[in-house]
Parts: structure tokens; sequence; C-alpha cells
């Protein structure tokens, strides 16, 4: 009869997301993560299969709140400005903020593994579609002027909300990253 698990699987993973983000696949070394996790070495290859499944999981487990972060701001009826806006005032950079790991495993291509950048991808490419649908629906609602192309200003917020990620690093004022994201849509919005 197998052995009984003495631990939680999410309090684990969550440690070890914590630890991940704040160091990164190739800073986090073993010896943090058994001590972070309270797992010994055999526990964590045999129930992660070492190091990167660990960090696999631990991304799928962050990418979940972000992806549904995104939707729950993104995807209010009627679509438009207005969510665009909200999503983000809802960025929060905390007191120790290190970055965003969707954003830092993106930046991060050449040290994860193809399967942890295609999943930190996917969330990105759904975020874009999600100001996309709220660009266009502002343009259809005349919120945005009719010579704008919803498809490059898609892509100016996905570059600023990527930008904010790296910008609360540098300098976590969550005053001035509104002040930068409303400028931002205030130029969006603005009859050329």
């Amino acid at each position: 009869m197998g052995r009984r698990k003495s631990y939680d699987r999410t309090d684990v993973l969550t440690k070890a997301m914590h630890l991940f983000w704040a160091k990164g696949y190739e800073g986090a070394h073993l010896s943090e993560l058994v001590d972070v996790t309270g797992l010994n070495r055999f526990g964590l290859y045999s129930e992660f299969g070492g190091k990167e499944g660990l960090f696999q999981e631990a991304l799928d487990l962050y990418l979940k709140s972000a992806r549904t972060a995104y939707r729950d701001v993104l995807s209010v009826e009627p679509m438009g400005i207005g969510n665009i806006r909200s999503y983000f005032q809802s960025i929060r950079f905390g007191d120790d903020y290190h970055g965003c790991f969707l954003i830092n495993t993106l930046t991060d291509k050449h040290t994860v593994s193809e399967v942890a950048f295609g999943a930190a991808q996917a969330v990105h490419k759904e975020a874009h579609a999600l100001f996309l649908r709220n660009l266009e629906a502002a343009q259809a609602s005349g919120e945005l002027p009719p010579d704008r192309d919803p498809g490059v200003l898609a892509n100016l917020l996905s570059a600023l909300d990527s930008g904010l990620s790296i910008r609360g690093i540098v300098s976590p004022s969550e005053r001035e990253k509104d002040k930068v994201a409303e400028e931002a849509l205030r130029l969006l919005t603005s009859f050329g």
C-alpha cells in the first residue's frame, strides 16, 4: 500500500510559484525549492518530475489566475474603453513586486521550456484578443475614432500591459502607472 501524501499540492505549487516568480527558472535553485516547498528532493522528483515539471505546474497555476483576471475585466458587457481602463486600474504592484510571472516567462524564452513559453504566450495572445474585441466595440459605438486601426491599437495596449509590468519593478508607483495608462487611453481615443 502506498504512503499517504503529507502535503497539500496547491500549497506546494503556490510556494514554488512565488519563488520562481521572484527568481526566474534559472535563479530558483533546487535547494531553495526543497526549502520553500517542504518537499525533499525525492518527493519533488516523484511528484513533479523535477524542477522543470514543478516550474510548469507553478506557472500553470499562475496563468489560470491571470487568464481569469483578464477575462473578468475585459469580457464585461458592454465592451469598450471602459473595460480597458478598468483593466489597467486593476493592476497592483504591491510591496514585494517581481513583475508579472507571465511576462517574466516570456522574457525568459531561452531559459524556460517550449511548453512553458507556449503556455505564457497563449494567455498573452488571449489578452491581446480581448483588447482587440474591446477596441472594435469602442469603434462600433463611436468611442474610438473610425480612422484608428483596432489591430494596431491592440498591439499598443499589449505592449503597454507588458511594459507596465516591467516598469513596476523599476518604479512601483501605482499612481504613475495609472497616469501612464490614462494618457495612453486619451491618445487612443482622441480624434486625429
